[in-house]
């Protein structure tokens, strides 16, 4: 069966091959283009390549408040409190910087982990979840100061 294209037909390409490129760059550079699915019904349990805008201010919420967290932690344990969480309760007595290390590494981690299945019922969720129990947290250290002073 005799093909329907010239022989010569590849070499009257007018662009470059776009698949040539390497996508490992792109995807690291975070400037992929899919924000959302691609055809009507397929919103939901889909990968984007760029978080919503509320999954943006939740990663913001969620970081911030382990930050402060740590600081509100660290200034307890100075006044002669404790750490509750037994585990970083050890990391505290290995040293501070095992302690914020520890702590933002896991922090970072699940946040990474549920941002990337945004579109997943589980991801959101627990993201509004991370957010939640972390304000709320930030609520008690602000009574523990209040019953400080």
């Amino acid at each position: 069966m005799a093909s329907e294209y010239p022989k010569d037909s590849a070499e009257q390409r007018q662009r470059t091959d776009r698949r040539q490129a390497t996508t490992l760059w792109k995807s690291l550079r975070f400037g992929g283009r899919r924000q959302g699915a691609r055809r009507a019904g397929e919103g939901q349990d889909t990968y984007v390549d760029q978080p919503a805008r509320r999954v943006t201010i939740l990663v913001g919420v969620i970081l911030g408040s382990s930050i402060l967290d740590a600081i509100l932690t660290l200034l307890y344990i100075g006044r002669g409190g404790g750490e509750a969480n037994p585990i970083m309760a050890m990391a505290i007595n290995s040293g501070l910087t095992w302690f914020v290390a520890l702590k933002m590494l896991l922090t970072v981690t699940g946040i990474i982990m549920l941002a990337i299945h945004q579109n997943f019922r589980l991801g959101l969720r627990g993201l509004y979840g991370m957010a939640i129990i972390y304000l709320a947290l930030l609520l008690y250290h602000g009574i523990l100061w209040i019953d400080y002073l």
